[in-house]
C-alpha cells in the first residue's frame, strides 16, 4: 500500500522556448564556487522499462555523487496514510457528480482495464490527482507500480539504488508543500480541467505517445512546447510549475554547496525561462548538457 501511495504522489508531480536549447536529460552543474560537480536529471514519473533503461546511462554520474535528491523523499514522509487523506476532497464531494457522465464513464473504463480498480475507488480523490494518473495511463506506460508491484517508478528506482549505495537522500520538497500548491484551485476547477483532459485525449489518442517519444529523444524543447499543463489555467500553471520550480532551484542551489549530488526531478521542470536550469544559471551556476 505504501508503494501505491508513493507512486500516486509522484504522479502528481509530473509537469517554452522555441529554440533548441534543451536537448538532454542529464545536466552538469558547476561553477559559482562549487568544490564538486553535481548533476541534474530529468525524469518521467513512471515505471516504463524504456525510461528506466535510459536512466542507466547516467549511472557513472549517479555513482560519483555522494547524495541523491528527488522531489520527495518517501522515507522522509512519516505518515503516508495521513498524506493520502489530504488528497481526498472530503465529505459531500463526488467526482461522478462533478464531471459529465460520458467522461466519467470513459475514466471508469480506463481505470478498470489499466489499473484494475473501478472509478468508484477514486470518486472522492481530488480531480487533479485523478488527472495525473490518467495522463500516465494515457501514454500507455507501465502503471503496475500503482498496485505496489512490478518495477518502481523511475524516481523510486533511483531512490532504491541510492539507499543500497548508502548515499545521503534529500527530499527537495515535502508532500504537504506539493499538495498545498493545489489550494489555489477549487475542486470544481480541477474537475473541469479533468473533463478537458479526457476530451482532448479522445480527440487525439496519440498525444501521450508523442510525449513519450519526445522524452526518449531527450527533446525537452518539444516536450515543453507540448506540455498540457502550460495550456491549463494560469493559476494551475503558477502553482504547480512556476512556484515549485523557484522553490526547487533555491533549495538545490543550497545543498549542492555541501556535497556533490545527483538530482532527479520531473523533466518538464527543467526547460524554458521559468525552468530550474534557467533559474540555477541566474544564481550564477554553470549548467551544461552531458548526454
Amino acid at each position: 500500500m505504501k508503494k501505491a501511495i508513493q507512486a500516486l504522489v509522484l504522479l502528481l508531480i509530473a509537469t517554452g522556448s522555441t529554440q533548441a536549447q534543451y536537448k538532454s536529460l542529464l545536466w552538469k552543474i558547476s561553477g559559482n564556487g562549487l568544490k564538486d560537480t553535481s548533476y541534474l536529471y530529468g525524469t518521467m514519473h513512471t515505471a516504463d522499462t524504456r525510461i528506466i533503461n535510459m536512466a542507466d546511462r547516467a549511472k557513472p554520474y549517479f555513482e560519483s555523487s555522494k547524495a541523491y535528491a528527488m522531489e520527495i523523499d518517501p522515507d522522509g514522509e512519516k505518515n503516508m496514510m495521513g498524506l493520502m487523506g489530504k488528497m481526498m476532497m472530503g465529505k459531500g464531494y463526488s467526482l461522478q457528480r462533478m464531471i459529465p457522465a460520458k467522461e466519467y464513464g470513459y475514466l471508469d473504463s480506463i481505470c478498470t482495464s489499466q489499473i484494475g480498480f473501478p472509478m468508484s475507488m477514486f470518486d472522492n480523490v481530488s480531480p487533479v490527482i485523478v488527472m495525473t494518473i490518467f495522463e500516465g495511463v494515457s501514454m500507455g506506460l507501465d502503471e503496475s507500480a500503482l498496485s505496489g508491484g512490478g518495477v518502481p517508478v523511475l524516481d523510486l528506482y533511483l531512490h532504491d539504488q541510492a539507499k543500497k549505495a548508502k548515499k545521503k537522500i534529500i527530499g527537495i520538497e515535502s508532500v504537504a508543500e506539493q499538495l498545498g500548491a493545489l489550494g489555489s484551485l477549487s475542486f470544481q476547477e480541477q474537475a473541469d480541467m479533468l473533463t478537458q483532459e479526457v476530451d482532448s485525449f479522445q480527440v487525439n489518442k496519440s498525444s501521450g505517445q508523442e510525449v513519450l517519444k519526445y522524452y526518449l529523444d531527450q527533446n525537452l524543447d518539444s516536450l515543453s512546447a507540448n506540455d498540457d499543463d502550460a495550456k491549463k489555467s494560469e493559476k494551475f500553471y503558477k502553482a504547480l510549475v512556476i512556484d515549485r520550480n523557484a522553490r526547487m532551484a533555491e533549495r538545490i542551489g543550497e545543498f549542492i554547496k555541501k556535497q556533490p549530488t545527483f538530482i532527479a526531478i520531473g523533466a518538464l521542470h527543467l526547460p524554458n525561462d521559468v525552468g530550474v536550469i534557467a533559474l540555477l544559471r541566474k544564481k550564477g551556476f554553470t549548467v551544461e548538457p552531458v548526454l
